[in-house]
């Protein structure tokens, strides 16, 4: 390590977790929370205010704090759904005093606990804005399928953005937009304070788009079921004590828990189907019956110049042919359970989960007889070409080893099989070979390339998980707190992609067979030790004080091996006529540590500053590492003696400023050499060439980020309302800069040149509209704007192009903008109702279009309780806009492939005429660049919460059913079929439609039982 602190950070941290306290005297509090009702209620928090003491009731109500020193002390209650409540008592010389509350509702409080990098506070203290989804409350009674839907629609100013629909591929989650301009944009993940592996895509085999594109995600791999709540910490100013990487957000996941009782059990079934209800575009034909040998080519502008006569129109396509459809409905079925109990020294939660999932692709029954009659039998793998199967196990246990130290063991396993398509930029691709078809319906059956030989291909991932982490808390004093976690999560991934010999297209080499297999090994190591001194200073100031350090280290490993021309019959590599392999392996490691103090004024004020050091092995050799500030201030105005506004039951104002970083890639300033074959004298030798020239000065990426907001709530704590503005700043992007080839290196090189911006707002509201036993409505309304900029790309670089050439990182406008010469006008000058090649005019030179990526997003969640709680009805609305998509696949079909109707059909739109003309004429894109804006039903469910009669006739006290679907209704202006789609999988900026499985809908049904 570089930075001595690391080390004194640490050796900090083990004297104040090996300090030692006699504790012979001291007492007992005990207690028990209830509703008005007397209905226990389970998991409150309840905290010994003043110090950083906290406990949790169990599913009786009751909760116990150990080791209390002689003294007077308010607890106080905290639970979601009620208001908070504190009472006084005094513990004498082993003395158990029993403190009772009965807590009243309240929909919405500040009083809930966040967990945060120094651990758990009170969201009062807390001056950013964190979103929390109760987990728990989604999948019993939501349409889940993933971690990515269970986040959706659930937190303002967070973007899920899938990829497409098939089953198994991943997503991109945006936090307050995008930082970077050539590292990753995605958000740091923890799982129970383990840092996770989360690559939103993770492939080494080409199924579309390049590799990457219809790929896996590593965040899918979390089962949902397992999780209880979800935090999001939304940026550099929240999460500045999560040093390097935590630019982008932090998304922190909290497992279930078990508490003390006797063994609860829940399992739960579920069943559906996957369905894809999307209308695909029809290939237009155009047929001359004169013989001019045009026929099926026909377009309007060949006659127009003489070369043909068009006869008839002919409109098909084997994507909605009944007969030849390749997409039929998927089943979906997802089973588990889980255990939980323990008494007050120990409780523990085990879990099981079985899913499985068939996605929309079917082989047309009348391919697989003829293969049938053909071979004898079908794989199950080309009827079903996609498919995911996977099971996870967990287990959580937590003890009280002593009276003053608590641990706690989480262990998760996740064994994954996926079946992947061809999808999103492929030739090999099922809508692809539909959609861009120039064959009519009697020309193979309207196909460009038929189903069965696309199906034909084995594209397979397989995935061995272990997540385990470990977590000491000791608490030596009642004002003072240690905690140290470990963790280590691998995961253990093999691609496959097999093009069998003779069955698949007879395209490039694969016809003559070609297997592929790549295996990794993937770790992610991190410990994190700290300690908090919370005490009083006098009766209305209050000191909190935490100090901190982190250990991260990630270790990946991968062989390749690849066979072409297997032959006939063989599936190994080793029946190829040529082969080829490689090894790779990358480390990077990182240290941080950190100290911050919080000083809190008659409860209301509070001011928190802290500063934190980091050190990473990815730095260049000349930097010595980044400090990191941070200072915030959250103020509860409402309670001070001089506000008077009786409408107004809460009023919180909140300011923070923080930063924090992006590392480079794990080489991205090292100089490293490539070897490669030569020749001595003519005699065959192995020598080096440039890998890369490398940069000793390469740093890391700096976001700083001003915050403000504020928190009140109205109409007997009701309705409330979260409102937040961020201004967030990144210096030091990290740009690849060509090189002259005569500096006889590598072509690129990674340099500090770039600057962006990301501003915007967030709103939150949350409302109990209707509050009645027999019918209640809760209402929740979030939304943000955010707007990305370029500010600086570096002197000498030119704007950098990728994509398919049309999208641009240029200086002064978003990140990944669309750019192309502008259609200025066109007109019918003739009168013929024909826009023709000299009926529009475009511009001389390329102008900005429009951004890939959302700058609004809004979410409507809604729930009706009918028949007090017996039925519950839920929905949820989504929202995205002011971005655009590129239709590439209307343009692809325009030309080369000259099937789309502004060419062909002479009754087209002149809008759409004038679009098709300038990218068959001038390989202009502008009219295909289309407003991507969408509404979305996102969902819809229906739960039933059987009488505890019913219930126990299948001997259980608690059951409830679920139906639930999910994707039900879109509105857009987008022509396309879907403009929730990206061709380019989970690449950073693009938005593009070419080729790609549109999302599908869900309808399942859930039974949940309990005893």
């Amino acid at each position: 390590m570089k930075s001595p602190l690391v080390c004194y950070g640490l050796t900090l941290g083990l004297l104040v977790m090996t300090s030692v306290s006699a504790f012979g005297q001291n007492g007992r509090i005990t207690g028990l929370a209830t509703d008005r009702d007397s209905i226990p209620i389970e998991g409150a928090r309840v905290v010994l205010v003043g110090t950083s003491l906290i406990e949790t009731s169990n599913r009786d109500g009751r909760y116990t704090f150990r080791n209390v020193a002689p003294g007077q002390y308010q607890v106080r209650v905290l639970a979601i759904g009620f208001q908070a409540q504190t009472k006084a008592t005094t513990v004498g010389n082993s003395e158990t005093v029993e403190v009772i509350f009965r807590l009243q509702s309240q929909p919405i409080t500040l009083d809930e606990m966040v967990v945060t990098a120094t651990g758990e506070q009170r969201k009062l203290e807390v001056a950013n804005a964190v979103s929390t989804i109760d987990a728990t409350a989604v999948t019993e009674t939501g349409a889940t399928t993933d971690l990515a839907s269970l986040i959706s629609g659930r937190a303002a100013g967070v973007q899920v953005l899938k990829s497409g629909g098939a089953t198994g591929t991943g997503s991109r989650l945006r936090i307050r937009g995008s930082n970077s301009v050539s590292l990753s944009n995605e958000p740091l993940y923890y799982v129970d304070g383990v840092r996770l592996e989360s690559s939103s895509s993770s492939l080494s085999i080409d199924v579309g788009g390049g590799i990457g594109g219809g790929a896996t995600s590593r965040i899918n791999d979390i089962n949902p079921e397992d999780i209880e709540d979800i935090e999001i910490v939304k940026g550099p100013a929240a999460a500045t004590l999560y040093g390097i990487q935590a630019s982008n957000g932090v998304v922190r996941i909290t497992t279930k828990r078990g508490s003390a009782g006797r063994p609860r059990w829940n399992l739960f079934t579920e069943v559906g189907a996957v369905s894809d209800a999307n209308t695909y575009p029809l290939n237009f034909f155009g047929r001359d019956s004169t013989g001019s040998g045009y026929d099926g080519f026909c377009i309007v502008q060949y006659e127009l110049d003489g070369l043909c006569t068009q006869t008839s129109v002919q409109r098909y396509s084997p994507l909605e042919d009944p007969s030849t459809r390749p997409l039929k409905a998927g089943l979906r079925q997802q089973y588990g359970a889980n255990v939980s109990g323990g008494n007050e020294f120990a409780t523990y939660f085990i879990s099981g989960t079985y899913e499985n999932e068939n996605g929309v692709f079917r082989l047309p029954q009348f391919e697989e007889d003829s293969i049938r009659s053909a071979r004898g039998t079908v794989p199950q793998s080309q009827i079903r070409p996609n498919a995911l199967t996977k099971v996870s196990v967990r287990a959580n246990v937590n003890a009280n080893v002593a009276k003053n130290a608590e641990v706690s063991a989480n262990v998760g396993y996740i064994s994954s099989d996926t079946r992947l398509v061809e999808n999103d930029n492929s030739f090999l691709s099922i809508t692809g070979s539909g959609e861009a078809s120039f064959n009519p319906p009697d020309a193979n059956r309207g196909w460009f390339l038929i189903p069965a030989e696309l199906f034909a291909e084995q594209a397979t991932q397989g995935v061995e998980r272990f997540t385990g982490g470990l977590t000491g808390l000791y608490h030596p004093e009642t004002w003072l707190t240690t905690r140290l976690t470990l963790g280590y999560d691998i995961v253990g991934r093999t691609d496959i992609q097999f093009f069998p010999t003779g069955q698949v297209a007879d395209f490039g080499q694969n016809r003559a067979g070609v297997r592929g297999t790549n295996r990794f090994q993937i770790s992610q190591t991190s410990a994190d030790i700290g300690a908090t001194a919370q005490y009083k200073l006098s009766s209305t100031l209050g000191s909190k004080t935490s100090v901190g350090a982190q250990f991260f280290r990630e270790l990946s490993s991968g062989t390749f091996a690849v066979g072409r021309g297997l032959a006939a019959g063989s599936e190994t590599i080793s029946g190829a006529a040529t082969t080829e392999s490689s090894e790779q392996t990358e480390e990077s490691r990182s240290a941080g540590v950190y100290v911050e103090q919080q000083v809190s004024l008659k409860e209301r004020l509070f001011l928190t500053g802290a500063v934190r050091f980091d050190d990473n092995s990815a730095f260049g050799s000349n930097f010595g590492g980044p400090v990191y500030p941070k200072a915030s201030a959250s103020w509860l105005v409402s309670d001070e003696p001089f506000f008077h506004m009786s409408w107004i039951n809460t009023l919180r104002l909140r300011g923070a400023l923080g930063v924090s970083g992006q590392q480079p890639g794990t080489t991205d300033a090292f100089r490293f050499f490539t070897p490669g074959p030569g020749k001595i004298n003519g005699e065959a030798e192995v020598g080096v060439t440039f890998g890369s020239l490398g940069n000793s000065n390469l740093k890391p990426e700096r976001s700083r980020e001003i915050e403000l907001g504020l928190d009140a709530t109205f109409l007997n704590n009701r309705v409330s309302v979260e409102l937040t503005y961020y201004n967030k700043n990144t210096r030091d992007a990290i740009v690849s800069r060509e090189l002259a080839p005569s500096l006889g290196s590598s072509e690129t090189q990674f340099l500090n040149l770039g600057r962006v911006t990301n501003r915007g707002a967030e709103l939150v509201i949350d409302a109990r509209v209707i509050d009645k036993p027999s019918f209640a409505w809760d209402l929740t309304l979030s939304g943000s704007l955010n707007r990305n900029r370029l500010v600086e790309l570096g002197q000498g670089v030119a704007p950098i192009v990728f994509g398919f050439g049309q999208q641009r990182h240029v200086e002064g406008y978003p990140l990944g903008s669309y750019w192309s010469r502008p259609i200025l006008s066109f007109n019918d000058a003739n009168g013929d109702g024909i826009i023709d090649a000299g009926e529009y005019v475009l511009g001389d030179t390329a102008v900005f279009v429009g951004t890939g990526i959302p700058t609004r997003e809004a979410s409507l969640n809604t729930a009706f309780t009918l028949f007090n709680g017996r039925i519950r009805l839920g929905g949820q609305f989504d929202y995205r806009g002011g971005h655009i998509i590129d239709n590439a696949i209307e343009s692809f079909r325009c030309t080369p492939i000259l099937v789309c109707r502004g060419l062909v059909d002479r009754n087209a739109p002149l809008k759409e005429q004038a679009a098709a003309q300038a990218v068959l004429n001038d390989a202009v894109e502008f009219g295909y660049y289309e407003p991507a804006w969408f509404v979305k039903l996102r969902e819809l469910t229906l739960t039933y919460n059987l009488p505890e009669s019913w219930a126990r006739m299948f001997r259980t006290t608690r059951m409830n059913v679920t139906v639930s679907a999910r994707n039900l209704w879109t509105i857009t202006d987008y022509s396309g079929v879907d403009p929730e789609v990206n061709g380019f999988g989970q690449a950073n900026f693009s938005s593009t439609d070419f080729e790609s499985q549109p999302q599908v809908r869900y309808y399942t049904v859930r039974v949940n039982f309990g005893f």
